[in-house]
């Protein structure tokens, strides 16, 4: 179900070209026209989420929603190891003398069809998504996932496992010194496409209401773009420097 995605491993040195990215080929689920290899303008289009949001703000609406993601985790483990794109927002700013917000916004994305969109600041986390987040039928992916795991656990007392974090398999999967890749940086790399990160977004108000479209879109992309890098770097082999000998 993924594009082909060019193995860094063909080349015969050890690392890429810095300015060029992993996947020559026209990545059919993401939106806008086919990337054309080194060139600047394709390399720089948008990706973006194209399928559906499924927004939860009440507890009913978020039980619902997490039972069709684990009636499509139970469809799916049986074909191997099932990776659950994972990711969460909330008010960066607290009031002075508050302490730091808790977690607003829940995302979660397994396929590129939904990306789910759990509103737990009104919602609460249901029993049904505290088991489904702490049960090891499918493995959690994002980048820094270790602070959301952790974020989670002391905002709702919910150990969010087993995680991988992105930073970590690119680092055995790509060539090159060993780096904090953030989600930006290996979404260039792996999409020749930039991972819009707008501060007004990004920094705004996750417990509003309603969330607005923008954030809807904005949290949808970053949950699916992290479960579809890892399903192309856990495709890659891992990476072996290759071993010049001197002819003597």
């Amino acid at each position: 179900f993924l594009p082909k995605a060019k193995n860094p491993r063909t080349h015969r040195s050890t690392r890429p070209p810095i300015q060029m990215c992993i996947q020559e080929l026209a990545v059919h689920h993401l939106e806008e026209n086919p990337p054309v290899f080194g060139s600047v303008k394709a390399r720089y289009q948008q990706v973006s989420f194209s399928g559906k949001i499924v927004y939860c703000r009440t507890g009913a609406e978020v039980e619902k929603a997490t039972r069709e993601i684990v009636r499509k985790i139970e469809s799916m483990k049986a074909s191997g190891p099932v990776s659950l794109g994972f990711d969460l927002e909330w008010k960066p700013f607290p009031r002075r003398g508050e302490p730091p917000c808790k977690v607003a916004l829940m995302q979660l994305c397994l396929d590129k069809t939904h990306c789910y969109l759990m509103h737990i600041i009104h919602s609460g986390v249901p029993p049904i998504l505290k088991s489904l987040l702490e049960d090891s039928s499918s493995v959690k992916v994002g980048v820094c996932i270790d602070n959301d795991a952790r974020k989670m656990f002391n905002d709702y007392e919910v150990h969010v496992q087993p995680l991988m974090d992105l930073s970590t398999v690119a680092n055995v999967k790509l060539a090159g010194p060993y780096k904090r890749w953030s989600l930006a940086a290996l979404t260039e790399m792996i999409t020749c496409k930039e991972l819009p990160k707008p501060g007004n977004i990004r920094m705004g108000n996750w417990e509003s209401f309603v969330l607005s479209k923008k954030q809807l879109e904005y949290a949808a992309t970053d949950a699916y773009i992290s479960w579809y890098l890892y399903e192309v770097l856990r495709s890659f082999p891992d990476y072996t420097p290759d071993i010049e000998t001197e002819v003597v």
